[in-house]
């Protein structure tokens, strides 16, 4: 029967048919050829067979999703690059934690790396500019230029030179810039930037250290190091807080520094480098101070090199701000201001100047951003005055209250509570203090701008009597233990012993009594520089004239009795030992204020001797103020030894003097005190020091900018039988 037929023998018609299978995508040689491509990869059938080349090109419209071998390939082989770049990463990392823990004992460090430089600010790492922190500009065949504006001393000794000159008492040819009013008030000032820095003699040892940027002092150094910084610094600048610094110390030091911030680093060098830098001298000679802490600085800039331009966290702003108080008693300006600048762009970014955004933060915070901000705010005031500015925080700017001490401020790990109190007292005092010091410069100096016509002189006194007013108030306001003090009391509390509250209290009036001082000098100088200016010819106004003799005298009187008065109280201070010296605050300072102080001296008494342009003798004045150039020189001399900026300053005061022939024939006149009284002779027979180069003038001094003008003065030519220029002083 048909049903038992075996399959076998069945027609292949019946057999069931097999569908071809479709390609999704054919190659493109394949539909060239209009071939059947069966879609085999990385080469189909047929191009394999006849040798042709085999490539998949989808159609731009097609909706499914087909991945080329050559673009998988492609995506491996930047997987692995990755992977070898994280695996490269982690052995930095690993090499980076072990030479922290080598770094930690020195006598553990067996191999070392080069710092990298930041490629960033790259100026920021030499080790001297043409400018130095209070103003100095070099003289030297390359030139730049920088902008000192009118409340600088460049611009108060332009006014002097200028004067000096074009009064007819001097030999010499008179130069195109000494006749230009308005390079007086502030301009573009040539200062000298030498091919390549100088090269320096530093300690072979601390050159080395150099190498490692993550290399650190043993731990009882390093630990004295902050316990000296929190103990002078951080009492006069109190904006990091010890307990959490040292918290973190702690912390680093048990976990070998295997965790640590890199600008958590780059603060504790600076730290370090401003211990070291403010070390009271008689410890240790200056040059070897200052080799020392140039080391922690340069480590901590090359630790932070990159994270300065960023500025994102309070640290930063720290640092930052630390960094430009450390670099005013360099030979840096140029990098203090701006390091500053970057300081305060930073602060604004975080918001420390709001109030609303410190809100998210606990009231420690509060208080440490609080701090941060009006320790911008001071520093800024203080480079605005130095360098005559614009200064970059106004004073609308500055609307949160004042630091204060509450419970979350507990520092009793580092000192007690009354020393924390004293403390801010102190930098309050100093806060408000400058907030005058904004005034005088915005009302007197037109905000250092240099474009606002000259006040008169019954505008500028009017604006003087107004800030004496608020001076006063604020001297009436202090607390007991930071009244203002004077020579006398000092040289009776050196010699008394006291305990340590007692000498840190002495300490902080000691220089906020130099800070008053200076501000009134600062105050009252506009008034001078108008007596200087006539004594120049330079004041055509007769009815001008008269209202400045009539209404001016008493603001000079001022002016040379506050700068007189500074001298009196460094001078009494260096005469003493080790504990004398711990009066004074950071050396650099003491330094301006003396060298400034000197400047107005040696002005008073060449102004006085014009009785036609003060309009009555000025013989008590002279008598009284004649012997302070040599006495603050004589201060200079005793402030610190082989300090290259102190000898600067030292040596041009002494030629300025001689130059001026201040003391005349009548110095050792029993009426007046003679040079020699104070242990200088200043008759230009103390040697010059030799560890420096001088500039073409046969000096360079560490605060203040002198160009051609007095060039021309002291080197002009001498007629025979003529000293100095006539002086009514003799």
């Amino acid at each position: 029967m048909m049903d038992d037929q075996p399959t076998s023998t069945r027609s292949p018609r019946d057999a069931p048919v097999v569908k071809r299978r479709r390609v999704a995508l054919a190659c493109d040689s394949c539909r060239a050829r209009k071939s059947r491509c069966d879609g085999a990869r990385p080469k189909c059938s047929l191009c394999g067979d006849l040798g042709f080349e085999c490539v998949y090109t989808p159609p731009s419209t097609s909706t499914n999703i087909i991945v080329q071998k050559d673009y998988l390939q492609d995506l491996e082989g930047r997987v692995k690059s990755l992977e070898n770049s994280l695996s490269t990463v982690r052995d930095n990392l690993s090499g980076l934690s072990s030479r922290v823990e080598q770094g930690y004992e020195p006598k553990n460090i067996t191999a070392r790396v080069e710092a990298p430089r930041p490629e960033s600010i790259p100026d920021l790492a030499g080790t001297e500019d043409s400018v130095d922190g209070m103003g100095t500009v070099r003289l030297a065949e390359e030139e730049d230029s920088g902008f000192f504006g009118p409340s600088s001393n460049v611009a108060f000794l332009r006014h002097l030179t200028r004067g000096i000159i074009n009064s007819g008492k001097v030999h010499g040819t008179l130069s195109a810039s000494v006749s230009d009013t308005g390079a007086c008030e502030g301009g573009f000032v040539n200062a000298s930037r030498p091919p390549s820095p100088p090269a320096r003699h530093e300690n072979r040892q601390f050159k080395r250290n150099r190498e490692s940027i993550f290399t650190l002092p043993p731990h009882k150094e390093m630990l004295d190091l902050i316990n000296t910084f929190f103990s002078d610094t951080g009492l006069l600048f109190p904006y990091i807080h010890p307990s959490t610094f040292l918290e973190n110390y702690h912390q680093m030091v048990r976990e070998n520094f295997k965790r640590v911030r890199r600008t958590w680093l780059g603060l504790l060098n600076m730290i370090l480098a401003m211990s070291t830098i403010t070390r009271a001298p008689g410890r240790t000679d200056a040059g070897t101070r200052i080799s020392e802490s140039d080391v922690f600085y340069q480590r901590g800039l090359g630790l932070c090199g990159s994270e300065i331009l960023r500025g994102t966290t309070l640290e930063v702003v720290q640092y930052l701000l630390l960094m430009g108080q450390y670099l005013q008693g360099t030979q840096k300006s140029v990098q203090a201001w701006t390091v500053h600048g970057l300081a305060v762009k930073a602060a604004l970014q975080l918001g420390l100047h709001s109030r609303a955004a410190s809100k998210a933060f606990s009231s420690l915070e509060q208080e440490i951003r609080k701090r941060t901000w009006y320790g911008c705010v001071v520093l800024d005031r203080t480079l605005s005055m130095t360098f005559g500015r614009p200064s970059a925080i106004p004073d609308n700017y500055v609307k949160l209250d004042l630091p204060a001490m509450n419970g979350s401020m507990d520092t009793s790990s580092m000192r007690d509570n009354d020393t924390s109190s004293l403390s801010i007292a102190f930098f309050n005092s100093t806060i408000t203090l400058y907030k005058q010091m904004w005034n005088i410069i915005d009302i007197l100096y037109g905000q250092n701008l240099g474009c606002d016509a000259l006040l008169s002189v019954s505008e500028i006194v009017a604006h003087v009597f107004s800030v004496e007013q608020h001076l006063f108030s604020w001297e009436k306001c202090l607390p007991d233990s930071l009244r203002l003090v004077s020579p006398a009391s000092i040289r009776e509390v050196i010699q008394e012993p006291t305990n340590d509250f007692q000498s840190l209290s002495w300490k902080f009036r000691v220089i906020l009594t130099l800070r008053y001082l200076n501000l009134r000098v600062l105050l009252h100088r506009p008034v001078l520089v108008r007596f200087i200016d006539a004594c120049g010819g330079f004041q055509p106004d007769p009815q001008e004239l008269k209202l400045l003799q009539q209404i001016g005298l008493n603001s000079m009187q001022i002016c040379a009795d506050s700068a007189m008065e500074i001298i009196d109280i460094v001078y009494e201070v260096v005469q003493e030992s080790e504990r004398g010296q711990n009066l004074l605050g950071a050396w650099w300072f003491s330094l301006y204020y003396t060298f400034n102080s000197a400047l107005v001296i040696l002005s008073t008494l060449w102004v006085s001797r014009e009785e036609n342009i003060t309009g009555k003798p000025m013989d008590s004045l002279v008598n009284k103020s004649r012997p302070y150039p040599c006495r603050a020189i004589t201060a200079l001399l005793k402030l610190d030894s082989g300090n290259r900026m102190i000898d600067r300053c030292r040596v041009y005061l002494e030629q300025f003097t001689n130059t001026l022939n201040i003391q005349g024939e009548g110095y050792m006149d029993a009426n007046s005190m003679s040079a020699q009284q104070f242990g200088y002779p200043c008759d230009g027979t103390v040697a010059q020091p030799t560890d420096f180069d001088f500039s073409p003038l046969g000096m360079e001094f560490g605060e203040f900018m002198v160009d051609g003008d007095l060039l021309a003065l002291v080197n002009r030519p001498e007629p025979l039988g003529t000293t100095g220029f006539t002086s009514n002083l003799t």
